[in-house]
C-alpha cells in the first residue's frame, strides 16, 4: 500500500513538473524611453504564432505561452514609437519586465509626400480599394476576450459589468457579416443595480433584444465596409444600415479629410489622417507603403451650432415657439453626451500577421437601455454601454482550428445581460488577458458596496 501511494505521489509530482513546464508567463511594463510614462494599448506578442496582448492603461501586461515558443522573439508595437524586439530567451528570468519606447514621428515638411487639399483623401481612397488584398478573405478564427460595462447617466455610476472568453469564427471581408459565429467559452456577471423602466421593458417587446458581442464586430467599418446599405430620403438625409461606414468620409460633400503628420508602426511609415463631418469626427492611422489602416477613431458628436449653421437657421428671426424648440433640441443634445464629449464612440485597432491585417483591438461607447433615474425620483434615465473585445490569438489555418459548429453558436437574440453560464473560478484566477486588463478602481467600487465581485460571479452564473 505504502509503495502504491509514493508511486501516485511520484506521479502527481512529475504531472505538476509538466504542467509547470508547458507555459511561461512573462509580467512586463510598457513606458516611454525618457520620462517613462506608461504607454497604454502597445500590443505584446510573438508574431510568429499570432499571439499576444495589449498593455491596459498604465503600460502593464501579462503573457502566458507555451514553453515550445521559448526560441521565438517577443515583440512590442505601438503607433508613434519605434518597435521593441528581443528573444524571449533573454527575458524568460526576469521578474518584471521593463520596455522602453522611442518616439518615431516624422514631420510632412521632411516627407516624400508633400500635403495637398486632397492628400487625406487620395489616401483614404487608396485604402478602400486594398480592402480586399490588405485584410483577410478566408475562413479564419479568433479567441478574444469580451468586456461589457453599463453606466448610468445620471450620475455617471457603474452598474452592471459582463466579461467573457470568446471564439470568433469569420469567413472574410467579401462574407455577410451576419455569417459571422461566436462560441462562448467562459462568461461571468456582476449584479444588474440598475433598475429597469416601463419604457425599456415596451422596447424590448418590440424590438427584441440585442448582443453586443455580435454588435460590437459589426462597429468594425472596415469588416462592414463593403456590406452596408446606403440610402438617401427625399430631404438628402442619408442613411446607414450600419452606424458607421468609412465610405461616407469620402461620399459627404461638407467633410474634411486632412492629412496631418506621420508616424511609424512596427518599423513602417504610417500616415495620420484627421477627418470631420456632420455630427461625426476622428482619425485614421493607414500605412504608407500598402495602405492598410492600421488604427481607426470615430466620435458621433452632433454639434448644436453646426446643425443651425446646416440648416441656416437666424436664431433672431425665428418665433417664440420655434426658439423653445430649438432650445429644447440644445437641451437633448447636451444631455445624451457622454461628459459633454461625445454620444458614442469608437477605437479600432488592427494587427498585421502573414501580410494581412487582422482585429486586434476594438473598444465602442454607446447609448445603451433605459433606466429609472436614482438621482430624481419617478424620472427616467438612461446607461451608457462600454464594451471592448482584445484579440489575444488569430488562427487563419482552417486545418489548426476548432471550429465553431452551429449547435455551439451563441444566438443573435441572446441580450448579453440574460446569458448565464457555469462560473469557472479557476480559469479566471489564471487567464492570461484578465490579468492585462484589470477594472478601473471606481469600477469595483461603484459595483461592489454590498458584496464582492467573486460573490456576484458565484450568484450569477
Amino acid at each position: 500500500m505504502r509503495n502504491t501511494i509514493l508511486f501516485l505521489a511520484c506521479i502527481l509530482l512529475c504531472g505538476i513538473s509538466v504542467m509547470n513546464a508547458q507555459y511561461h508567463q512573462l509580467t512586463g511594463v510598457v513606458t516611454t524611453a525618457k520620462d517613462h510614462r506608461p504607454i497604454a494599448y502597445a500590443h505584446v506578442g510573438i508574431p510568429a504564432r499570432g499571439m499576444g496582448v495589449v498593455s491596459n492603461e498604465v503600460g502593464a501586461f501579462t503573457l502566458n505561452y507555451p514553453a515550445a515558443y521559448a526560441k521565438d522573439s517577443l515583440k512590442v508595437s505601438c503607433l508613434g514609437f519605434k518597435t521593441y524586439t528581443i528573444a524571449l530567451s533573454k527575458v524568460q528570468q526576469e521578474d518584471t519586465l521593463r520596455i522602453y519606447l522611442k518616439p518615431e514621428v516624422l514631420e510632412l515638411a521632411e516627407a516624400m509626400v508633400k500635403p495637398h487639399s486632397d492628400s487625406g483623401r487620395a489616401i483614404l481612397r487608396e485604402a478602400l480599394k486594398r480592402l480586399k488584398k490588405n485584410y483577410p478573405s478566408k475562413m479564419h478564427q479568433l479567441n478574444a476576450f469580451y468586456r461589457e460595462k453599463a453606466q448610468s447617466r445620471d450620475d455617471y455610476g457603474y452598474t452592471r459589468l459582463m466579461e467573457g472568453m470568446v471564439d470568433i469564427q469569420d469567413w472574410g471581408i467579401d462574407a455577410n457579416p451576419d455569417r459571422m459565429r461566436i462560441r462562448l467559452n467562459e462568461y461571468r456577471k456582476s449584479n444588474d443595480l440598475a433598475k429597469q423602466s416601463l419604457g425599456q421593458r415596451a422596447l424590448g417587446l418590440m424590438f427584441g433584444k440585442k448582443n453586443n458581442l455580435y454588435l460590437i464586430l459589426t462597429q468594425d467599418p472596415v469588416r462592414i465596409h463593403k456590406h452596408n446599405e446606403r440610402t438617401v430620403n427625399e430631404d438628402g438625409y442619408v442613411h446607414n444600415s450600419r452606424r458607421y461606414w468609412l465610405g461616407e468620409i469620402l461620399k459627404s460633400p461638407r467633410s474634411s479629410v486632412r492629412l496631418v503628420d506621420m508616424t511609424s508602426y512596427d518599423g513602417e511609415w504610417v500616415y495620420h489622417i484627421k477627418f470631420r463631418f456632420p455630427g461625426h469626427y476622428g482619425a485614421l492611422y493607414i500605412n504608407s507603403e500598402d495602405y492598410g489602416i492600421h488604427h481607426i477613431d470615430f466620435y458621433d458628436a452632433v454639434d448644436y451650432q453646426e446643425i443651425l449653421s446646416y440648416q441656416k437657421i437666424d436664431t433672431s428671426r425665428v418665433s417664440e415657439l420655434r426658439k423653445a424648440s430649438l432650445k429644447d433640441m440644445k437641451e437633448l443634445i447636451e444631455d445624451i453626451h457622454h461628459e459633454g464629449k461625445f454620444a458614442n464612440k469608437l477605437n479600432v485597432t488592427y494587427q498585421k500577421i502573414g501580410g494581412k491585417y487582422y482585429l486586434s483591438h476594438i473598444e465602442w461607447m454607446t447609448m445603451g437601455s433605459l433606466r429609472k433615474s436614482k438621482v430624481e425620483e419617478g424620472k427616467t434615465t438612461f446607461s451608457y454601454n462600454f464594451c471592448s473585445l482584445m484579440v489575444n490569438e488569430v488562427q487563419p489555418d482552417k486545418k489548426e482550428m476548432e471550429k465553431v459548429k452551429p449547435r455551439q453558436t451563441l444566438s443573435r437574440q441572446e441580450d448579453t445581460n440574460d446569458l448565464r453560464k457555469q462560473y469557472n473560478e479557476r480559469f479566471w484566477r489564471n487567464y492570461n488577458v484578465l490579468l492585462a486588463t484589470p477594472l478601473e478602481n471606481k469600477v469595483i467600487r461603484d459595483l461592489t458596496f454590498e458584496e464582492s465581485l467573486e460573490q456576484q460571479f458565484k450568484k450569477n452564473q
